[in-house]
């Protein structure tokens, strides 16, 4: 058996401090008792139990480890929890992981470390028994979870009866007309879930009803992500009924309910498990909810808690609370062919043509409400973004324009405009000061043009850096990065730090590295290529013009970045020129990449996988350098519509707080101010603060720009310059060469269409 002695050489620290790790008589700091757990639990090293129940004895202390502040239920849970503790006599220390597991393992480390009496756990990681086993069995620790039992049974569990509150609920709909019925949850993992599933699947067997995949959805428990998942289900509108886990997930089904245009309960009847309190109520009208007393879950467990205190050979049992039904008097509801209520619309439709992205999948999901409220018709059709610009050009050389409005990439907007491709709405805008307000001002100069405006903001984000903060804040990867690099382990600041925490996380170059890849870079196409170089090129005040619209883009300033690049190049595992952003994402969100620089846009997918796999906690920085790309999407009138007002009243809807609130939860990105100005979203998607700071230092991806002379498509300047990167990759030139290429090439661009200038016309 290993000694204290042992795991004080082995964690590089003294007896002394391991003893007080142990016995909490003084603070240690978390990373030096990080060590020393990863110590004992390497040697095995078991304390004396009889020493350490007589520090129980006195400690008087209980950890409880709750996963939300902001979650009402869970909230009650604790005060019940407080309220039985301290009229015992014992002391509470409690902490807070937001769904995070690594968070919930250093907190249990730091109570079990600090030598508690015991804890109360509401875990984000029940499958993690191995944890579990290795700090708290091992130790003898009373424990009781809460609502969500871990897949081993050797502490205690306390939580409602979900199975039967979702049998019975169900059967009660089905004894009342309701077919077609769905289940929205939290995550499976968690029992009190996964009960509710079960319970569901028993009575719908029960009375012989097929059961479609559709009809069970997963959320992460927020009233965001229910909306989501509930607008996103094509099932939806021909639903019966709607059982909700929790009343935050039912809120969100409330409003996809108002979107859709769905009466609760005459269209869909809806139920939640609910929380008994007069201070929050359910505020969803013809809604039923059952009663829980969350405060009295908090009492159960704390009492179950100090029976194994004072008696810890007693044996460890499970006990579930029964729920009340508030009421029972369920509308009977119809056949569900259409929930939806008619509108009066126009018989032809505000048609527009947009770039296939993920905000555009979001307000085509949204735009049903508009036709709503105004009815006018709505009829999107997406494109992909490479070929957007061309379909522009061809739907405008036609007799008849097909689309009314436009949407265009931001570098596009001097060619839009010397090509008769956007209206100007000046005029409109400064009638309507309020329309122009509500936009981010950066992203509404994205439409400006010699002081005029055309269009208004569709997408406005930046580009920021994405990182394993899991990973970053482990102590035995930072002490490794420390002892090979000789700094401190960080989100990266420089392109040069990029590439040494890149190469760091690459499996081939570090074998201990637990990502395979340091990072990874698109350039399937020129338009994702391009901003990967250019940001680079930025950093270091590279140009590809000067201020005379004179080309110099073969420059030991500009090929410095560029070497920079393909020095990353070596810790991806494909070629660029093989990989889309989407692939890019893809492998960050499954744990293959330490690293991502991706746009804003992706933020919440990449939040939300990591979050649901489990697999660790994203971080969030600014690019390297500081100057990343600004990222935008406008909306444009084609000059020849006979709609102009009906698409001013569309821009307006688009510019409304809910509909922009509703566009970042669908996993768009708003360019309006409300997003950034709401304190819920901001905790919910922590990089919007991150983003809103970025607007100050991104770059615009404009071309050259003289009245007298023809625009340049900015497409024929970035193939110039990805060019450069593809015939490297391609071993068709070295770099010098291929810059040299790149300068000849861009300089017979820029004269085919009028720049720079004769010396006359610049003085």
């Amino acid at each position: 058996m290993s000694t204290i002695k042992e795991v004080a050489r082995d964690a590089g620290v003294s007896i002394a401090t391991v003893s007080c790790c142990l016995s909490g008589t003084r603070n240690v700091k978390p990373e030096t008792r990080a060590k020393i757990m990863d110590s004992i639990e390497k040697l095995n090293y078991i304390p004396n139990a009889s020493a350490r129940n007589l520090k129980i004895s006195d400690s008087k202390s209980i950890g409880v480890v709750l996963s939300d502040i902001d979650n009402y239920f869970h909230a009650d849970i604790f005060k019940g929890i407080s309220d039985h503790l301290q009229n015992k006599g014992y002391g509470i220390h409690v902490a807070f992981t937001n769904d995070s597991p690594d968070i919930e393992c250093s907190k249990i480390e730091e109570f079990v470390s600090s030598n508690c009496s015991g804890l109360l756990v509401i875990t984000s990681q029940p499958q993690n028994t191995a944890f579990f086993a290795s700090r708290i069995e091992k130790y003898q620790i009373p424990t009781v979870f809460i609502e969500r039992r871990p897949k081993h049974s050797f502490a205690g569990f306390m939580a409602f009866d979900n199975y039967q509150t979702c049998r019975f609920l169900t059967e009660q709909l089905i004894e009342s007309g309701c077919r077609r019925i769905a289940i929205l949850t939290g995550p499976p993992a968690f029992s009190s879930e996964s009960q509710s599933i079960f319970g569901y699947h028993a009575a719908m067997k029960k009375y012989n009803l097929p059961v479609l995949p559709e009809w069970i959805q997963t959320t992460n428990m927020t009233k965001e992500d229910a909306f989501k998942e509930i607008l996103n289900n094509q099932q939806f509108p021909l639903l019966d009924a709607i059982i909700t886990t929790s009343e935050n997930i039912a809120l969100g089904v409330h409003a996809a309910c108002q979107i859709k245009g769905i009466s609760i309960p005459q269209d869909l009847q809806l139920i939640t498990f609910g929380e008994e309190s007069w201070k929050h109520p359910v505020s969803i009208p013809g809604a039923i909810r059952t009663t829980r007393t969350a405060f009295s879950l908090g009492t159960e467990a704390a009492r179950a808690l100090l029976g194994q205190i004072a008696n810890p050979e007693q044996k460890v049992c499970d006990l579930l609370l029964e729920d009340t039904i508030i009421h029972t008097d369920l509308h009977v509801v119809a056949p569900a062919l259409s929930c939806t209520k008619p509108v009066h619309l126009q018989q032809t439709p505000l048609r527009m043509l947009m770039a296939d992205l993920g905000t555009t999948h979001a307000i085509s999901l949204l735009v049903e409400s508009f036709t709503r409220q105004t009815g006018i018709p709505v009829e999107i059709q997406c494109t992909p973004h490479d070929l957007l610009l061309r379909d522009i050009i061809t739907d405008t050389k036609k007799t008849q324009s097909t689309y009314d409005i436009y949407m265009y990439d931001i570098p596009w907007l001097e060619y839009m405009v010397q090509n008769s491709l956007a209206a100007d709405i000046t005029d409109d805008l400064e009638g309507d000061t309020s329309l122009r307000a509500a936009f981010v001002p950066e992203n509404m100069d994205n439409c400006r043009l010699d002081d005029h405006y055309y269009g208004v903001p569709f997408v406005g984000g930046s580009q920021i850096m994405f990182y394993r903060q899991d990973l970053f804040e482990q102590p035995s990867i930072q002490k490794a990065f420390k002892k090979e690099y000789g700094s401190s382990l960080r989100p990266p600041r420089t392109w040069t730090e990029f590439n040494r925490v890149a190469a760091f996380f690459t499996k081939s170059i570090h074998a201990d590295s637990p990502t395979l890849y340091g990072t990874s870079v698109a350039g399937i196409v020129d338009e994702e290529f391009a901003p990967e170089i250019l940001i680079r090129l930025w950093t270091k005040n590279g140009m590809l013009w000067d201020a005379y619209k004179k080309v110099c883009l073969d420059t030991p300033g500009n090929r410095e970045p560029l070497s920079s690049l393909l020095e990353t190049l070596n810790y991806v595992e494909f070629s660029p020129l093989q990989v889309s952003i989407d692939r890019t994402v893809s492998d960050f969100c499954s744990g293959k990449t330490a690293m991502l620089v991706t746009y804003t846009e992706y933020a919440n997918r990449i939040s939300s996988s990591l979050h649901n796999s489990v697999i660790g906690r994203v971080g969030y920085s600014a690019v390297p350098g500081h100057s990343p790309a600004r990222i935008g999407w406008n909306l444009g009138l084609n000059p020849d519509t006979n709609r102009r007002s009906d698409a001013l009243c569309f821009f307006r809807w688009l510019a409304r707080k809910d509909t922009s609130i509703y566009m970042t939860i669908l996993d768009g990105q708003s360019p309006t101010l409300a997003p950034y100005q709401s304190n819920e979203l901001q905790k919910l998607y922590p990089w919007l603060t991150i983003t809103r700071d970025s607007f100050a230092y991104c770059h615009k991806r404009n071309g050259p720009y003289n009245r007298s002379s023809l625009v340049i498509p900015p497409s024929k300047i970035e193939a110039i310059l990805c060019s450069i990167l593809k015939k490297i990759l391609l071993k068709q030139a070295s770099l010098p060469s291929a810059m040299a290429q790149g300068q000849t090439e861009m300089e017979s661009l820029f004269k085919a269409y009028g720049y720079p200038k004769p010396l006359h016309f610049i003085l």
